[in-house]
This record gives C-alpha cells, sequence and structure tokens, in this order.
C-alpha cells in the first residue's frame, strides 16, 4: 500500500472525527457555529483527497496534507476559542 493511500485514509478519518466531535462538542456553546467547523472539516476532506491524488499542483502532495490537517486544527482551535465566555477568555 502507498503512502498516499495511507494519507488518504488519514485525511478522511481526521475530517470524519472533527466533523462529528463539532456537532456533538458545541451544540450548547455554538449552536450554529457547530456547522462552520463541519463544514471546513468536509470541505477539506474533498480538497485533501484531491490535492493527495495529485489534481492539484503547487505542492507536492504530502505538503497538501500538512496544509490539509493545519486548516482543520485551525477551524478546531477558532471553534473552542469562540465557544468560551469572555469571562473565560485569557
Amino acid at each position: 500500500m502507498p503512502i498516499v493511500d495511507l494519507l488518504h485514509l488519514a485525511v478522511i478519518v481526521v475530517a470524519l472525527l472533527a466533523g462529528a466531535w463539532s456537532l456533538i462538542a458545541f451544540r450548547t456553546s455554538m449552536p450554529r457555529g457547530r456547522f462552520a467547523v463541519f463544514g471546513v472539516a468536509s470541505a477539506s476532506a474533498l480538497f485533501g483527497c484531491a490535492a493527495l491524488s495529485g489534481e492539484v499542483g503547487l505542492l507536492p502532495p504530502t505538503a497538501w496534507f500538512a496544509v490539509v490537517l493545519i486548516v482543520i486544527a485551525g477551524a478546531i482551535i477558532a471553534a473552542q476559542r469562540i465557544a468560551k465566555p469572555a469571562s473565560q477568555r485569557s
């Protein structure tokens, strides 16, 4: 099994877990905003799989893998910061 196949699987699993987690974790603190994280995770999975298969130029597939994971992580971090009440932010 080539490494690109494992990267495809990793992108799909990470995006699926991030999307499911956002729908559950933010249901009370961000009722509508949780779908933004889910949307970012879904779009990242679609784009990441296309980029890993070589459909997108500019960077090698392994670099696109890193970019996709950083985007998903950034969406999660941003949502956690936004979901906290203003009194708890530091």
